[in-house]
């Protein structure tokens, strides 16, 4: 106790200098408008721009969720786009399909093999299926190959497995794209037909003949047209329009197929 007092004897001079400046900002800022309008607008500036600072930082720190709840988000626009698409061209509501879209990212990705795989944290408890599209706001990315419980495997354009019904857009010229392996951002487009005019920088989407995509999502840009020897189709060199190494969320098109299709295709087996 008595070193407690010792030190404030001590540094007495000290304190009551303190005590006095404060008393004497108190007195100038509380009793003169124009000090006091000086201070109050510096304080808010200074406090304004902690504010600021914290309010970044965390920002920074919640970018993943917000980035999640915007992808969500616009998996539930594009369901209903699909849905109001499909009631604007569909006589009977029995032959309207079910579309829906499923948000998912990518944990796990390979594009310098031969038959690269990617697998998404969505599966069957999330309704994901076995031959469903899979694609973002830039393209097509590819099809579900197997779907677990919490994950499913993805067959990307990168596989040589891969066959995705495709056209030229605006026209009625289709054909299937095929990757023959090396470069991972070039794929084929075989089976155009000799005659269909095709020319570089045209746009490739997917033709919606099946429920695996919608009709008009992008595939990519033709790079090249050669003619085969045989006479009768294509080749055209695709520049894909999704850059495979570097994905996070994609779209999972959940559409089912109508029943009455299923039995159809498989009377025809």
């Amino acid at each position: 106790m008595r070193s407690l007092l010792d030190y404030l004897v001590k540094y007495s001079y000290v304190f009551l200098f303190i005590l006095l400046e404060i008393l004497s900002l108190v007195l100038l800022f509380g009793f003169n408008d124009r000090q006091k309008l000086a201070f109050v607008t510096s304080a808010n500036s200074v406090s304004g721009s902690i504010y600021e600072l914290f309010s970044n930082v965390d920002v920074y720190f919640n970018l993943r969720r917000e980035n999640t709840l915007l992808v969500e988000e616009n998996a539930r626009l594009r369901s209903m786009l699909y849905e109001l698409t499909d009631s604007q061209t569909v006589d009977s509501a029995r032959n309207m399909s079910r579309d829906g879209v499923i948000a998912a990212r990518v944990i796990d990705n390979s594009v310098r093999k031969d038959d690269n795989y990617m697998t998404v944290n969505k599966g069957s408890y999330d309704g994901v299926g076995k031959g469903m599209g899979v694609y973002n706001s830039t393209g097509v990315i590819g099809v579900i190959m197997a779907s677990g419980k919490s994950y499913s495997v993805v067959m990307p354009i990168l596989n040589g497995n891969t066959s995705i019904s495709s056209k030229i857009k605006g026209t009625d010229n289709f054909g299937f794209l095929e990757w023959s392996g090396g470069d991972p951002y070039t794929a084929q487009l075989k089976d155009v037909p000799y005659h269909s005019n095709v020319e570089v920088g045209d746009t490739v989407v997917t033709t919606g003949f099946s429920s695996v995509f919608p009709e008009n999502i992008t595939i990519g840009t033709v790079a090249d047209v050669q003619r085969l020897s045989n006479g009768y189709t294509l080749k055209i060199l695709v520049s894909l329009a999704v850059d495979m190494s570097d994905l996070g969320w994609v779209y999972i098109h959940s559409k089912t197929v109508d029943p009455e299709i299923i039995d159809l295709q498989q009377q025809l087996k």
